[in-house]
């Protein structure tokens, strides 16, 4: 076995990472991985391949190449440190992708030879390594510092992840810039996975049991096996289109029946002719949005289930109406993720209504308006009041400035259709949309505007 030149790192532009096959597909074992963890450790591996070998001293970074968009007043290296202990504490399995790739690891002993460069012929007599499993962590030890007056890591892989990324048997090339714009772990973990598979003459990836695709694309062994059709509509079906508009890649689901029920899985992989994909500098790990869950009191991990489900602007605009919410003056929120979940069953609902309703109508009319003409089609006091509540969710989506028009109107509306009172006009004039009599003249006013609008 030849020494290893590490021209697949020399070679490969800035941005591209040439992962080893035998590291796609991962399944943490013991706790859930998040996509931005995912992200980061892909720039690190990036990283430290373009560094070489270094030996005992480790490989080492700014933060900021690794980690971006923490807010002004955050604390970066708590921040970062989360993402860190991820990786320190996540034991991970390598899957093989195939059987023809499934034990391509060299063995001990042949491990240390690449590393030394021993010649081929003195590891011919070692005994072949067969049925072999292997379990670790992702990262052996880090080391976060100041330096300059900068942050900066320093980090160390266990033998086998780092013998594979100096000097992988095979690889696949992955687009770091197309990694940064996928929004969920399914996007990513499938994306490094058809990847291997761009330049395939079958042009298909390796077929396997719907269970194994499952573990390895939604990023933890411990996630209650769903049902593959919930699965498929929930996170595959996203995370494909996500893959066909943010990279040079076709990608299309085909399944495998076993009498009538889905058994078997795989994925027909097709190169865009004539892809135009944009090369920029490294891509570090875009937290700007997690950090601002985090800010408001949110989990990480329902902050990544939330954008698997409604997708990455979806759940920015929930995040502006929650700050906006959570200012002085209002309750607290107790439940901070059914809070959000509530926000964007909202949009969703608005969104699905808004499609039946006139295009003449200006978008924030539109939004609320949709949700008042099913407050009318609902019969029941349950309905109207789900009604009232979309609605809010609606109104506290826009901007403040348009709040503040529809209270004036509003107050226009209600004093010369004689049904103000000293209450009303007092929460009107100080803004308190909240209020319920507010928000109830609010719908009912909307309800009467919809023909004229229509």
């Amino acid at each position: 076995m030849a020494k290893p030149s590490h021209q697949n790192r020399q070679d490969a532009p800035a941005t591209t990472l040439n992962k080893p096959v035998a590291a796609l597909a991962i399944v943490p074992l013991n706790r859930t991985l998040t996509v931005t963890a995912r992200k980061a450790y892909n720039v690190m591996l990036h990283l430290a391949q373009r560094q070489g070998d270094t030996g005992d001293a480790g490989f080492s970074a700014p933060l900021k190449a690794i980690l971006n968009g923490f807010g002004v007043g955050s604390n970066v290296a708590a921040d970062a440190k989360r993402y860190i202990d991820q990786m320190m504490s996540t034991k991970i399995e390598w899957r093989p992708l195939s059987r023809g790739e499934q034990w391509s690891l060299p063995s001990a002993a042949g491990s240390q030879a690449v590393l030394e460069g021993i010649a081929a012929q003195d590891l011919q007599a070692e005994a072949e390594v067969r049925e072999e499993l292997r379990s670790f962590n992702m990262l052996a030890e880090v080391r976060l510092y100041k330096k300059n007056g900068e942050n900066w890591v320093t980090w160390f892989y266990p033998p086998t992840i780092k013998e594979q990324m100096l000097g992988p048997n095979r690889w696949a090339r992955l687009e770091l810039e197309t990694i940064a714009r996928l929004g969920t772990y399914t996007a990513v973990a499938l994306y490094e996975i058809c990847a291997r598979y761009r330049d395939n003459p079958g042009g298909v990836t390796a077929r396997q049991h719907w269970s194994w695709w499952v573990a390895v694309l939604k990023g933890s062994e411990l996630a209650k096996q769903r049902e593959w059709r919930k699965f498929k509509n929930e996170f595959v079906a996203p995370a494909i289109r996500d893959i066909n508009e943010a990279s040079d890649l076709e990608v299309e689901l085909h399944e495998f029946k076993e009498g009538r029920a889905i058994s078997d899985v795989q994925f027909a992989v097709r190169k865009k002719s004539a892809a135009k994909v944009a090369v920029s500098a490294e891509q570090p790990a875009d937290v700007t949005q997690v950090a601002r869950a985090l800010a408001l009191g949110l989990r990480e991990h329902d902050v990544d289930a939330f954008i698997e489900r409604h997708g990455e602007a979806a759940v920015a605009r929930a995040l502006d109406a929650m700050e906006r919410y959570s200012g002085p003056g209002n309750k607290p929120i107790v439940n901070k993720a059914a809070y959000l979940k509530t926000i964007l069953a909202g949009f969703d609902h608005a969104a699905s209504a808004g499609e039946a309703a006139t295009r003449a109508t200006p978008a924030p009319t539109r939004l609320i308006a949709a949700v008042a003409a099913a407050a009318s089609r609902a019969g029941s006091a349950d309905g109207q009041a789900q009604a009232l509540a979309r609605a809010r969710l609606a109104f506290e989506a826009l901007p403040s400035d348009e709040q503040a028009q529809w209270m004036e109107r509003l107050r226009a509306h209600v004093v010369q259709a004689g049904v103000a009172n000293p209450t009303l006009i007092r929460r009107l004039d100080a803004r308190q949309w909240q209020s319920p009599i507010v928000m109830a003249h609010l719908l009912r006013f909307f309800l009467e505007q919809e023909p004229r609008q229509a």
